[in-house]
């Protein structure tokens, strides 16, 4: 294992205490022009907040509720979908990754499409540091990123094709501690967008690190953020961990 692998996994919680978590649940509420430029369900999304139940041993997510009190949104890697609460099927799309890569620029998203962003998105800020040790994934040691009169350490990080990421290359920068502070990356599945992706305010809950506020913003050539060009803040509240039974 990669020795800031095995410092950040540790300063986040630890391997073993991990293993025995089964979902995290948070209330999520989501803002910026990145939702409005998406049309007018990307708006509506961001008018509410939902309830976010994110398994940690399969990829899906589960929204409640989702753009309708009477609404929930699942995602899953190859499907998502909205059902009612009681469980009648409303809408849902089926290879969401690949309608979103073809879909025009500028085109308005539907809800299954602003699920998939969100799910994949959201699974893969709350299972790391712990998936970096998953197969195919591959770290290695990038240059340091100061800011602020701190240094972070670097992980130029590797995804296969297989696994629902922003980018196939990606550089996540962690302080002194071993806390992951910022993830650079390219947003492949819409724009190619250069990004900048802070975690702030952590808490730790049941001996697990998370960041309650995550702000994203285009980035400069330099790598500077360019944060009056901020596309989306993330908030999430009231943490909750489930622990697999035994």
């Amino acid at each position: 294992m990669n020795s800031l692998v095995k410092k950040v996994i540790e300063a986040h919680g630890g391997l073993e205490p991990w293993s025995s978590v089964d979902k995290i649940s948070a209330t999520f509420r989501a803002s910026g022009s990145g939702f409005k430029q998406r049309g007018p369900l990307g708006e509506a999304l961001t008018q509410a907040p939902m309830q976010v139940h994110i398994a940690t041993k399969v990829k899906e997510v589960t929204f409640k509720p989702f753009l309708s009190e009477d609404q929930v949104g699942i995602y899953r890697i190859d499907r998502t979908w909205i059902e009612s609460k009681g469980g009648t099927l409303v809408e849902s799309l089926d290879h969401p990754r690949e309608v979103l890569e073809q879909l025009p620029q500028g085109a308005p998203w539907t809800g299954p499409q602003l699920i998939y962003f969100l799910g994949y998105s959201l699974w893969m800020y709350h299972t790391l540091p712990y998936s970096f040790l998953e197969p195919g994934i591959v770290c290695e040691n990038a240059e340091p990123w100061s800011e602020g009169g701190e240094t972070w350490q670097g992980l130029k990080v590797t995804y296969p094709d297989s696994y629902p990421a922003h980018s196939k290359e990606q550089i996540h920068y962690f302080d002194s501690e071993g806390i992951m502070r910022r993830q650079d990356y390219t947003v492949d599945v819409r724009q190619n967008l250069k990004i900048a992706h802070y975690m702030l305010d952590h808490q730790v809950v049941d001996g697990f690190v998370f960041a309650r506020k995550r702000r994203i913003c285009l980035r400069g050539e330099e790598g500077q953020p360019l944060w009056e060009r901020t596309l989306i803040a993330a908030d999430l509240e009231n943490f909750a961990i489930s622990r697999v039974r035994r």
